[in-house]
């Protein structure tokens, strides 16, 4: 075939795999190499004990593109998102109990902590949702260069700007204050209830390398309004078979489309051709695969100051990438359980609301904030921030028959501990983490079978998420749209002819949605057409 390229991706994560999809739909010949032995990245199931499923480190979904599952028809190869209603249960320490379904339902539920909160929990919401309609259409298509001269820069420019004028003056100053303030200055001025505040921070942290106040964590709300499960908007999903199902799907129709994939092959560094050009891809065993187009699906920093010499990229471009903030904070806990959760504020130990939505367990803002302080000092939080989810309650094919997975998303953690490592502090994250949940469900400890922790060391050396960091960076507003992961290289190309970034490290973040992968091939496909 006439024009056929051949094109080595790096890493079989979501993104990578959305990529191969639609270059070889393009009549490439594709080969995408991962390094662990299976599938996935960092959206992956694994058996961590024997007859359980657990989805390792992404745990629901939201946001995968609606595009991405119709083109590739996800559902033929296995994937089957059920929705969690209610969305999210949220008990505190004195009884009382949050339950959020996304509808109007959530307004007679804020009402119990403040009847003032409920008259301003739709506004609030309503102002996210024109933002984020603001927001959206950038997320499909490479951010324009703030220096470009080309015709299709400039009209991309005008598009935003018209896009902006359209927005009200006070929708305006509240995308600047989501992008510029901490999730719990922002809140002030619409809450006044701590419990209602407390959750609402709790959703913009998750990933974060910082508290409540850390300038731009209050755009991760915006996820509430991008995705949605069967036409709900701000709610989320349990994948049946584990968060693996979508990458297994993905991989089975990439399987379909010619695609290459390739276990158990890490690539150990990006060939140059005497041009300075990405030529292929040498492997950990010595091989070495010769490619006319390299996209890499991992970390920036790993691309760039580990894959590359140094002196393939100008001094500028690696001075940049040095100071790139991509620390972690994050851990994962899982728990086989033998029995669900009792909660003290909803008792029942047989299936109900309280467990078939994300469980919320931050009660206060200032809880959160003291769980950041101990990690800023170098350790884990002595009492963490936990999200959890009981997948097995919507998805029994992930336990054994009467058991159940809890599978918690925790903060805070150091990539770096101050004293001690990280090996020798797993026992002491799961008890603090059991214990924590049994202030609200006292049963839980005793109803624990197995348990396993992921810490931010895990998903550096585990899963290549370099500094442990979930987002392969820090989605703050200097590392976001024009500025990911380099400014003047937010459009998925780099420096380095003929080699292409497509992971979350890139526009429009992190986030097991695909749009890194989708937007990447197509200006993949865009330049070997003009090639």
């Amino acid at each position: 075939m006439a024009g056929r390229k051949r094109i080595v991706v790096i890493g079989a994560g979501h993104n990578g795999l959305i990529a191969a999809n639609l270059l070889a739909e393009g009549g490439h010949e594709v080969t995408v190499l991962e390094a662990r032995p299976i599938v996935g990245g960092a959206c992956v199931t694994e058996e961590l004990f024997p007859g359980y499923k657990v989805s390792s480190t992404s745990y629901v979904s939201t946001l995968l593109l609606p595009q991405a599952v119709k083109r590739f028809d996800l559902p033929r190869h296995g994937y089957k998102v059920i929705r969690q209603d209610p969305a999210f249960f949220v008990p505190y320490p004195d009884g009382r109990t949050l339950t959020l379904h996304g509808d109007d339902r959530d307004v007679q539920e804020i009402a119990k902590f403040s009847r003032r909160d409920a008259g301003c929990y739709h506004e609030f919401h309503a102002v996210l949702e024109r933002v984020g309609a603001f927001v959206k259409p950038l997320i499909m298509k490479p951010p324009p260069r703030l220096d470009g001269r080309g015709p299709r820069n400039l009209w991309d420019l005008l598009q935003v700007g018209l896009a902006a004028r359209r927005m009200s003056p006070y929708d305006v100053q509240m995308l600047i204050q989501l992008s510029s303030l901490g999730i719990a200055d922002v809140l002030d001025a619409w809450f006044e209830s701590d419990e209602l505040k407390a959750f609402l921070c709790s959703q913009a942290v998750i990933g974060a390398y910082g508290g409540v106040h850390q300038p731009g964590t209050a755009f991760l709300l915006l996820h509430d309004v991008f995705g949605g499960v069967d036409g709900a908007a701000g709610v989320w999903g349990v994948v049946v078979g584990g968060m693996g199902a979508i990458t297994q799907a993905l991989a089975s129709a990439a399987r379909e489309r010619g695609v290459a994939i390739r276990t158990g092959a890490r690539v150990e560094a990006i060939e140059l051709d005497d041009a300075g050009r990405a030529a292929g891809v040498r492997l950990s065993g010595g091989d070495l695969l010769r490619a006319d187009t390299v996209v890499s699906n991992a970390t920036p920093r790993r691309t760039f100051l580990e894959l590359l010499p140094g002196s393939a990229l100008p001094v500028p471009f690696v001075r940049h990438m040095e100071g790139f903030k991509d620390l972690g904070a994050s851990l994962k806990v899982h728990l086989a359980l033998s029995e669900l959760p009792d909660f003290t504020a909803l008792p029942g130990k047989a299936p109900g609301p309280q467990h078939r939505g994300l469980l919320n367990f931050c009660p206060t803002v200032d809880f959160i904030e003291e769980a950041w302080d101990d990690c800023k000092r170098g350790s884990f939080s002595r009492h963490p921030t936990i999200e959890g989810c009981i997948h097995s309650v919507l998805d029994p094919s992930c336990a054994p028959p009467g058991r159940h997975i809890l599978t918690c998303f925790v903060q805070y953690g150091p990539r770096h501990l101050k004293a001690g490592t990280w090996e020798g502090l797993k026992e002491t994250v799961a008890d603090r983490v059991v214990a924590e949940i049994a202030r609200y469900a006292p049963n839980v400890p005793k109803a624990v079978l197995h348990r396993h922790v992921y810490t931010p060391e895990d998903f550096e050396t585990v899963f290549g998420l370099t500094g442990g960091n979930i987002y392969h960076g820090a989605m703050t507003p200097d590392q976001l749209f024009t500025f990911r992961p380099v400014p003047g290289f937010a459009d998925y190309r780099t420096p380095v002819k003929n080699l292409y970034l497509c992971g979350s490290g890139t526009h429009p973040g992190g986030g097991v949605w695909g749009a890194c992968g989708w937007n990447a091939a197509r200006e993949i496909l865009l330049d070997i057409g003009r090639g």
